[in-house]
């Protein structure tokens, strides 16, 4: 008799727990002929796995599938990478796979691709989340071997090109397989030292061995929560390792990333140079534009001065005065000119110049008319006679009136 009998999902809920915990199965690389393959609408990729007689079952699911750079036809040989799981329902062993590739890649190439995938579905290597470099760093922390050239290499550049910066050293191990634990470590401490500027992680050139704890997650992920902002350097200009794809700037050489980040010194003093003649020859003309502005100023406050709005005064009032003077005289003259000639006239009509020439007025005595006519006095009657020289008053004797139009008439008196 059995000592127990099971049910099915108690052994297979128990392959499954077998399965997913075993360290191997949980990230296997797996080569063989894709025999099925099957793609529906859903965008999942089905699949079955051949060598010689031996096959397994696998899966790509519609996220993983959209990453890849290709998709298998039947009979291809490939490589993929993924985990076992164990299909209770069904009692089935599959692979859920996240990698294709084309067999006769190397391992560290498969791995690479693998990471590259999984890291970029992520966002890890999105360029909008990357930062950009400080223009001027005071402090710049550097990982890498204390031993090796990249350490004198960087900080040659840097007294070459601006002494002012201070490097920092964080040593770690750059090759071998405790270098990834220690890069990311490294990192970590330079975050804790808080008044970093800017980061430098970097080794020379090497195999892509050498090269391999670059490309891992966890120096990857370490570099992508740095708060400083990262330079990748690794290996030479032609190497790209995934720490290049997730730090802020990828630099060719170690050397490159100081030159990136260091500005040039000689540069600057030239700039500056240049800069100062600019201010100088803005400066001179601001100067020379307020200079004239302040001599316009003077001009306006002279002409607005009391003494000069006097002198302007005076001239006017002096110019008004001669003015009325010679309109004076003129208007004098011409009033003596016509008095003259007013005076000319009156004693040209005056009765002297007819008395002058013999001619006598005759005046009644009592009221002093002039006698116009013969017919206006009858005789008898006192009147007086006005010459020129004097006059003579009498009594009217006789009075004749004119016999012929162009006889006078006479009359005759006692003086």
């Amino acid at each position: 008799m059995p000592s127990r009998i099971y049910p099915v999902s108690t052994i297979n809920s128990y392959i499954h727990d077998v399965v997913t915990r075993d360290e191997l199965l949980a990230d296997v690389w797996i080569e063989g002929e894709i025999t099925k393959i099957y793609v529906p609408r859903s965008g999942h990729i089905y699949f079955t796995l051949c060598e010689g007689n031996a096959s397994i079952d696998a899966v790509m699911w519609k996220a993983a599938a959209a990453r890849q750079r290709f998709v298998p036809g039947q009979g291809e040989s490939v490589v993929i990478h993924g985990q076992a799981d164990y299909y209770q329902v069904q009692g089935r062993l599959q692979i859920q796979a996240d990698v294709f590739e084309h067999l006769g890649q190397g391992l560290l190439s498969l791995e690479f691709e693998r990471l590259h995938q999984s890291l970029e579905a992520e966002g890890l290597f999105e360029e909008n989340r990357k930062r950009p470099l400080p223009a001027f760093p005071r402090r710049i922390g550097v990982v890498t071997s204390s031993t090796g050239a990249v350490w004198h290499d960087i900080q040659t550049v840097a007294r070459r090109r601006y002494p002012l910066v201070e490097l920092v050293l964080i040593p770690s191990a750059v090759q071998g397989n405790r270098a990834p634990e220690e890069i990311a470590a490294a990192i970590h401490q330079a975050e804790e030292l808080g008044d970093l500027d800017a980061l430098i992680v970097g080794r020379g050139g090497g195999s892509p061995e050498d090269l391999a704890p670059f490309n891992s997650e966890i120096v990857a992920r370490a570099v992508f929560s740095s708060r400083v902002p990262v330079v990748s350097a690794v290996g030479h200009e032609t190497d790209v390792s995934i720490c290049d794809m997730v730090a802020d700037v990828r630099a060719a050489t170690p050397s490159a990333a100081a030159e990136l980040l260091l500005p040039d010194a000689a540069v600057l003093v030239d700039h500056l140079h240049h800069r100062r003649r600019q201010l100088m020859s803005t400066l001179n003309t601001t100067l020379g534009d307020h200079d004239s502005a302040i001599e316009g100023l003077e001009r306006r406050i002279l002409l607005q001065s009391p003494a000069h709005q006097i002198a302007r005064h005076r001239v006017a009032l002096e110019l008004l005065a001669n003015r009325a003077k010679a309109s004076t005289a003129a208007t004098l003259e011409r009033g003596r000119l016509r008095i003259s000639s007013e005076a000319a006239m009156l004693d040209a009509l005056s009765p002297n110049r007819v008395l002058k020439r013999g001619f006598v007025i005759v005046q009644e005595a009592e009221t002093g008319h002039a006698v116009r006519s013969t017919k206006s006095l009858p005789p008898g009657g006192g009147v007086i006679a006005r010459f020129h020289d004097g006059r003579a008053s009498g009594t009217l004797n006789r009075v004749d009136e004119a016999n012929q139009e162009n006889e006078a008439g006479t009359i005759d008196y006692d003086r």
